[in-house]
């Protein structure tokens, strides 16, 4: 039998991490409750502009966000309401939909830039340019496991 001798540490971090992303959802919804955004809207929205150049099918986008089909329509529809994306059908294939923001979104977040990087450097504190150096890179090194134990890439 091997013995590994950090496993109490990977509980530990193992849990932290699911408190810390409900913490921080509960935060985020808080401060995007002013423009009528939740956290996973939110994340949904910065998807889409961080990894497509081109509109998203439904199951791309799902499969970025690692999510189900089901949810990630309905946050999309939500969006759509408020304005923040449009759901329109691909011009070849009309049974396939994709995805795309809006003005209205690059003008929200362009008008909230100064308040966001605020909020998210309070997010961290104190902690030193080093400490969040090992952590963006040990977090890398377990999305990209996670990822192949889900058979996906990274």
């Amino acid at each position: 039998m091997i013995i590994d001798q950090n496993l109490e540490h990977k509980k530990e971090i193992f849990g932290m991490t699911f408190l810390l992303a409900q913490r921080w959802q509960n935060l985020g919804d808080q401060e995007l409750a002013s423009i009528g955004v939740t956290t996973k809207q939110w994340l949904l929205m910065v998807t889409l502009h961080m990894f497509f150049k081109e509109p998203p099918t439904l199951n791309q986008l799902t499969e970025a966000m690692g999510s189900s089909r089901q949810n990630v329509k309905q946050l999309a529809t939500n969006l759509e309401k408020s304005g923040y994306l449009e759901i329109f059908q691909d011009t070849i294939d009309k049974r396939i939909l994709r995805f795309r923001l809006t003005k209205k979104n690059a003008e929200v977040w362009e008008a909230r830039a100064e308040r966001d990087e605020a909020y998210i450097g309070s997010l961290f504190g104190d902690v030193s340019h080093e400490d969040l150096v090992t952590t963006l890179n040990t977090l890398k090194k377990l999305v990209s496991i996670s990822a192949k134990k889900l058979g996906g890439g990274s």
